[in-house]
């Protein structure tokens, strides 16, 4: 095998061996550095997205621990071996490292402490749930970290002027792109965990500085109109018009027409209680009789003496005196008879709340048609009868019932007109196109540079596998015809130009010259 590998390696010629080194030397580094990628550990995330302070915490009680470990995004990551990471999270969190979000929580009440007065007790709890609420909102998706600040009133024994004893928070969230629904849930969250504090006491900013809660914000119907009717009419116009749109592009074609809804809606709370009363069904109730009766008596006398007590009694002063009398009576009888009824009465009680859409109305652009007229195309109008059947679809599509008298032109304006062609619509698209086709370019590029790598590699080694030197006849001469061969041999001259030349066309004739050249001079001695 020796002997083969120095044949084939003397067989080389210069160039051959400088390409044969290369490779070989491409080769070897290749194998140690696969080599060494497979001897280093697979390194895992332990943690991400951690302040400078986590993460300070975390390093020092790695290298106390003597735990290998290597740091990424700035220091705000930590990988240590895959092999490794439960069992050292398992670990840091027995020590509560790391606390998540920022300041302490109410960790701060786990060594009680005497002597502590109400307004420091106070304080630690306002902090424990500061920390907490930034460490519960910086686990939301897209939230790298929070910072929480709440300002309380002060208890006072004395009632303070109604708005100045109210709590209040503002939140601080280092992250972008935050919907809608997630600013929410935050001012939720942090204004049901504090008491007596209103969500729209809850302010939360960006690292941008803007106020992602100002669209959120509501103050009532009472103070104008607010960001929430302002939101549900901004919806109600949304929903109205992809409504209508949809149904147009299905008769005129995409980007055939433009529609935009209007809605006006109620703002204000109406309460309507309503009384009805119907005299003909009426009902006996009760009934009430009340009878009176009267009597009137009067009487008379003759003959009658002074009155006195003589007069009074019988024979005095005289005897033989007879006295008359009259008696006049008079009975008055007076009957009375009440009777109650019960009428039916309706109450019809109705809330309006707000909210209730009061008019539609819809503006519609349509495009004009282009036509071929003779060989040229052209715009070509729409009649009035094709508009007012468009016209008659939107107030369907809107749900608009006509009153007597109302027609479509009433509540939708159409309006036919040549629509712009815009330069840049497909702009947006051409650029993810040429981002695409140069990621691919990239790919490419170091693809084919691998690809051309190993190619080389394989097309040395092939061509070492498939090399044999070549094979020389060597005839054996009778000892005349080697004496004439001689002869004529002596009779040229080889210089040592064509021996080079020679070599260099055959060098594995080199070994059997020099063989043939040994073999005569010890004949000759």
């Amino acid at each position: 095998m020796g002997n083969q590998f120095k044949e084939i390696w003397q067989s080389l010629g210069a160039n051959q061996r400088i390409s044969l080194i290369l490779a070989s030397g491409l080769v070897v580094l290749a194998m140690i550095g696969m080599m060494i990628w497979a001897a280093q550990p697979d390194m895992q995330l332990l943690y991400g997205k951690l302040s400078a302070e986590e993460a300070g915490k975390i390093v020092a009680k790695l290298e106390q621990k003597g735990v290998a470990f290597e740091t990424g995004s700035g220091g705000n990551s930590i990988y240590v071996e895959a092999s490794q990471v439960h069992r050292i999270r398992m670990e840091l969190a027995t020590e509560g490292i790391p606390a998540g979000g920022s300041g302490p929580g109410f960790e701060l009440f786990d060594e009680g402490s005497f002597g502590i007065s109400d307004f420091v007790q106070r304080t630690n709890f306002l902090r424990a749930v500061q920390g907490e609420l930034a460490r519960t909102i910086s686990q939301f998706d897209g939230v790298e970290s929070a910072r929480v600040m709440v300002v309380m009133p002060e208890n006072r024994l004395l009632a303070s002027r109604e708005g100045q004893d109210r709590p209040t928070a503002s939140v601080f969230v280092d992250g972008g792109g935050l919907s809608t629904g997630t600013v929410n849930s935050i001012r939720h969250l942090v204004a049901n965990a504090i008491q007596r504090l209103s969500i729209n006491d809850v302010v939360v900013v960006d690292s941008m500085g803007t106020v992602l809660s100002e669209e959120l914000r509501s103050d009532g119907i009472g103070s104008g109109i607010s960001n929430d009717v302002i939101k549900y009419r901004k919806s109600l116009e949304n929903y109205f018009t992809g409504k209508v749109q949809s149904m147009l592009d299905r008769v005129l074609g995409p980007n055939q027409s433009e529609v935009r809804v209007a809605v006006d809606i109620e703002t204000a709370s109406v309460q309507t209680t309503e009384k009805t009363f119907d005299p003909e069904s009426q009902v006996a109730r009760s009934t009430v009789s009340d009878e009176d009766s009267q009597v009137e008596r009067e009487t008379s006398g003759e003959g009658a003496g002074a009155t006195g007590v003589s007069s009074n009694t019988p024979a005095a002063g005289g005897a033989g005196q007879t006295a008359f009398s009259t008696l006049k009576e008079r009975e008055d009888k007076n009957k009375t008879r009440t009777e109650n009824f019960e009428i039916n009465e309706r109450i019809v009680s109705s809330v309006q709340n707000p909210g209730s859409i009061k008019r539609l109305t819809a503006s519609l652009l349509v495009a004009k048609r282009m036509e071929d007229v003779r060989g040229q195309m052209n715009f070509v109008d729409r009649t009035p009868e094709q508009l007012e059947e468009l016209s008659d679809i939107v107030v369907t599509a809107l749900g608009i019932q006509l009153a007597p008298g109302q027609t479509a032109a009433d509540f939708v304006t159409v309006k036919e007109m040549a629509f712009a062609v815009d330069p840049f619509e497909n702009h947006g698209e051409l650029l993810k196109e040429d981002a695409t086709i140069q990621r691919y370019i990239e790919l490419g590029k170091n693809g084919i540079g691998a690809v051309l790598g190993i190619g080389v590699i394989i097309f040395f080694m092939q061509m070492l596998k498939r090399y044999k030197p070549e094979k020389m006849s060597i005839e054996v001469l009778q000892p005349d015809q080697m004496l004439q061969t001689r002869k004529m041999e002596d009779t040229s001259v080889v210089t040592p130009e064509m021996l080079n030349e020679l070599i260099r066309q055959k060098p594995a004739n080199i070994g059997v010259s020099l063989r043939d050249w040994i073999g005569d001079e010890v004949s000759k001695k």
